[in-house]
């Protein structure tokens, strides 16, 4: 889990340091995303890694993504190079904001990259550990995916090159539970969905279910953007089938 999910689910929580007994709510369920679930899908505004690299359930990892000067990317990638204990050669941008910082940082404690590191596609950016803990579930990176160092190289050990990458850009996700409906929304972190409340309301439309909904629940739900499954409504009963028995 990151820090800005257990944040959003606990809004009168002081986050930074808990007064003691406090109950905090853990986000634990979630939707999983539209499209191809396969390979690794990283839904960027919830901060989130699904891998199903082994099987149709996935497993979750949390991750920091770019900030707004500097988002991260979506779109179908496959893993390129990978590369462990790497060393980060600073980009110039990144120096031109601080200079003290020199060309090459070596592997170790100072290194941002932390302990591993895998290619998206082949461009500059990356999926790769963190010498910050803190910063993970958070908008902390200029434009890579950051996790916590023991999930980064779990993946690593997992997840070949070539395996399929896409990058995804979902606030809003439907689903259902049984008779449940359910809607998890995260926030517009690059404002790239303006109308979150209408994509969620088409979804449901699009799915059969938006008569049994409760419209005025899925646009609180949208507002709230706490990151967890809240149910908006609830299926009806299936008719019942009466069958005649053969006459005797």
């Amino acid at each position: 889990m990151g820090f800005d999910a257990i944040a959003r689910l606990n809004p009168n929580l002081n986050v930074w340091i808990p007064d003691p007994g406090e109950v905090v709510e853990l986000p634990t369920q979630y939707i999983l995303p539209d499209g191809e679930h396969r390979g690794l899908v990283v839904n960027v505004p919830e901060m989130r890694i699904y891998d199903y690299t082994h099987g149709t359930t996935p497993e979750l990892y949390a991750i920091a993504i770019g900030d707004e000067a500097d988002p991260s990317l979506y779109g179908k990638f496959k893993v390129g190079p990978k590369r462990k204990s790497p060393a980060w050669y600073v980009p110039a941008s990144i120096r031109a904001e601080r200079p003290e910082l020199p060309a090459v940082v070596p592997a170790g404690d100072e290194n941002p990259l932390g302990t591993r590191w895998m290619t998206i596609g082949s461009t500059s950016y990356g999926i790769h550990g963190t010498n910050n803990d803190w910063s993970i579930g958070r908008t902390a990176t200029h434009g890579c995916i950051r996790l916590y160092n023991d999930e980064v190289e779990r993946l690593y050990e997992r997840v070949p090159s070539g395996t399929p990458l896409l990058l995804e850009y979902q606030p809003v996700k439907v689903g259902r539970l049984g008779r449940g409906i359910y809607v998890e929304a995260h926030p517009d972190i690059y404002g790239r969905v303006p109308d979150r409340a209408g994509v969620a309301l088409r979804r449901l439309s699009d799915l059969g279910l938006l008569e049994s909904v409760d419209v005025p629940t899925v646009e609180r739900v949208v507002e709230e953007a706490r990151g967890t499954p809240e149910r908006v409504g609830t299926l009806p009963d299936a008719p019942e089938v009466v069958t005649s028995k053969p006459a005797s």
